[in-house]
């Protein structure tokens, strides 16, 4: 069976009402996530935001679970104005003795995207204007709620070329978390019941719409992200996680 690591890991964030804003340009962080897969705990995550000498932005997840599998996936961004622009998107995952990687270049001068993978060397499609990867989507969509954009509606790039996706509040929700107690927001994409993979995840307006959980359902397999820990204001990836239930205040 595969585990579809990255899909969980790279979540998307959605909001209608907010205790904490979500700044803009953003702030650095970390947040550490349970996996688990079918109620049976099996392994980690961890996803962190940084900002380079250059000025560039990092995006960056992690996950293992034990010695069976292992993902890393980052993106790196730029912000213009109100729009992020990705330059280069890498996911390596590892599954027992299979290796997988996706490279994604951003060649916005020639309005291309290349894209790399064990399988293929190098393939091109066109990149149509303010496109995005998986990871730098979710930063974008988090922002586009602060200033109540009309449409959550965005190209995704991936190593088969560029794909639209809509996405919508379906509920709000109550769920009992490692920070206690939170009021979230569920998030669907409409129709998604129809496809192999559907993901419903769960954010936190008092906590600037980080994911505090998610789920996937594959060919009946059940995969659950939980939130274990949450450390604003630093996205190195070796910076101690903030204790469960004591969220430092901005």
């Amino acid at each position: 069976m595969r585990y579809p690591f990255i899909a969980i890991v790279s979540l998307l964030m959605v909001a209608s009402s907010r205790a904490e804003d979500f700044p803009w340009p953003p702030k650095p962080y970390s947040a550490d996530y349970a996996l688990s897969i079918n109620g049976q705990d099996v392994g980690t995550a961890r996803r962190s935001l940084s900002q380079l000498d250059s000025g560039h932005w990092l995006y960056q997840t992690s996950a293992r679970a034990g010695i069976i599998a292992q993902a890393n996936e980052s993106s790196e961004f730029i912000i213009q104005g109100e729009q992020l622009r990705p330059i280069s998107y890498h996911l390596q995952r590892q599954m027992l003795f299979s290796q997988r990687h996706t490279d994604l270049d951003f060649r916005w001068n020639d309005q291309q995207l290349v894209t790399h993978t064990e399988r293929d060397a190098e393939r091109r499609f066109p990149l149509p204007a303010a496109s995005l990867d998986k990871l730098s989507l979710e930063i974008q969509m988090r922002h586009d709620l602060q200033t109540h954009a009309a449409k959550l509606s965005y190209a995704l790039a991936d190593a088969d070329g560029i794909k639209f996706y809509d996405y919508q509040i379906t509920a709000h929700e109550r769920l009992h978390t490692a920070m206690g107690d939170l009021d979230t927001l569920k998030i669907e994409r409409p129709n998604a019941a129809q496809d192999q993979r559907q993901t419903i995840f769960w954010v936190a307006p008092s906590l600037a719409d980080l994911p505090v959980q998610v789920e996937q359902i594959e060919h009946g397999t059940v995969f659950l992200l939980r939130l274990t820990a949450y450390h604003p204001g630093s996205g190195g990836a070796n910076d101690a996680p903030q204790a469960l239930g004591k969220v430092t205040p901005r």
